[in-house]
């Protein structure tokens, strides 16, 4: 094959990878897994030992979130120093080409050492920046060129544009939805509420009426249902106007980890083992259980950890190839007043582990932002029976009275 043709087919391979991008996020595709694919794609193109996504953390700062090759696990989860490589491209919007990080000064990060040729490109811009595209190479393998340069740039560029114009698409299509709820919700209290209001105020009427009768007991107790009837009629409609604005809101945690633990069966080929526990026992065991830990959490620290599970379990199904996968969430109320309860989360499976599975890990960033918002804690290692790994992530559960393991109120 001529130079010209092998650089005609490269070309080609990365304008397909940048399209490839904005297909996925337009079908709908998690941003999870596009950061994913851009990170995989752009190692490969480039022909690089190891590519990874430098990503914005929750307090400023820029993290190694995303790796796939060579000594990945010994880059995921560095945090970029202010004046390195990363904060440069990315404060400037230049792409930068290093030589050889082995022989560079002043690196912060000793595993970085172990890499010859590097390649920085920032995605987004100077004022709305999405992170940086890092391309590896071992030391002593050919450098980067400024066509490699020219080219990963680009791809970074409309790989960030993608991301961007898809979250606006997103907040967009949010919005419609919540306006379009809040007239459903408008049309339910004018009408259902208000009419469903004045006919207990006329039921109202005929009960004083007839209680100036002779004997009209009976119609007074069947007025009084009917009374009754009403009030529950208007709290059943509050509830339903309550949950067009958040389809969730009706539905506990219990039911909605049953829910994700019954589609997961669909990605693992199995149904995976499921234990909810309060205060050290099993749902089962506690009638009310499942109210008592809906009033103990909040609605954010709810939805992450129904998020932890989800990406647990879909982490099994893509790397563990498991048999077997166990979750266990157990809540525990505050042990004395002015104490934070704790919900802590299990997911564990009988799969590979996590040696030489580079990306076993990076798919699960996300996991250590949403306890670091709560000031909790994420972990993901081996199992400690020697088979399989682990998913441990547990969070403080902020203003929880103390509640009796054998009494639930």
């Amino acid at each position: 094959m001529l130079p010209s043709e092998a650089d005609a087919i490269e070309r080609e391979k990365w304008l397909s990878a940048g399209s490839e991008i904005t297909t996925m996020l337009l079908q709908g595709s998690p941003e999870e897994d596009v950061l994913e694919h851009i990170v995989t794609v752009a190692r490969d193109i480039a022909d690089a030992e190891t590519a990874g996504l430098v990503l914005p953390g929750l307090r400023g700062e820029l993290v190694m979130e995303i790796v796939h090759g060579w000594n990945a696990h010994e880059l995921l989860g560095l945090v970029m120093p202010r004046e390195g490589l990363s904060w440069t491209a990315l404060r400037t919007g230049k792409a930068k080409i290093i030589p050889s990080l082995a022989k560079a000064r002043n690196l912060s990060h000793p595993e970085m050492r172990k890499f010859g040729p590097a390649l920085y490109a920032p995605m987004g811009t100077t004022e709305k920046p999405v992170g940086v595209l890092v391309l590896l190479r071992k030391v002593g393998e050919e450098s980067f060129i400024t066509k490699d340069l020219e080219r990963a740039s680009s791809f970074a560029d409309q790989a960030a544009l993608a991301l961007v114009l898809s979250e606006a698409r997103q907040a967009q299509d949010l919005s419609k939805l919540v306006e379009e709820r809040e007239r459903i919700a408008r049309d339910l209290h004018d009408l259902a509420i208000q009419q469903l209001f004045a006919t207990g105020m006329q039921l109202e009427v005929v009960r004083r009426r007839a209680a100036r009768g002779l004997d009209k007991a009976g119609l007074i107790a069947i007025l009084d249902e009917a009374l009754d009837n009403v009030d529950n009629s208007v709290r059943e409609i509050r509830s339903i106007v309550h949950s067009l604005r958040d389809p969730d809101a009706a539905t506990g945690i219990v039911e909605r980890l049953r829910r994700e633990s019954a589609l997961a069966r669909t990605g693992l080929g199995f149904a995976p083992s499921l234990v909810i526990s309060l205060d050290g026992q099993d749902l089962g065991a506690l009638d009310e259980a499942e109210d008592t830990i809906d009033s103990m959490i909040s609605k954010s620290l709810s939805d992450d950890i129904l998020a932890v599970v989800r990406e647990g379990l879909a982490n099994s199904a893509r790397h563990a190839q498991a048999q077997s996968v166990a979750v266990r969430v157990s809540f525990h109320s505050s042990p004395a007043p002015g104490e934070p309860g704790r919900v802590d989360i299990e997911v564990e499976d009988d799969g590979i582990g996590l040696k030489d599975v580079s990306g076993r890990k990076s798919g699960t960033w996300n996991l250590a932002a949403r306890a670091r918002q709560h000031g909790g804690a994420y972990a993901l290692d081996n199992s400690p029976t020697g088979r399989g790994a682990l998913l441990t992530w547990t969070a403080p559960i902020s203003g929880v009275q103390a509640i009796s393991p054998t009494t639930v109120p």
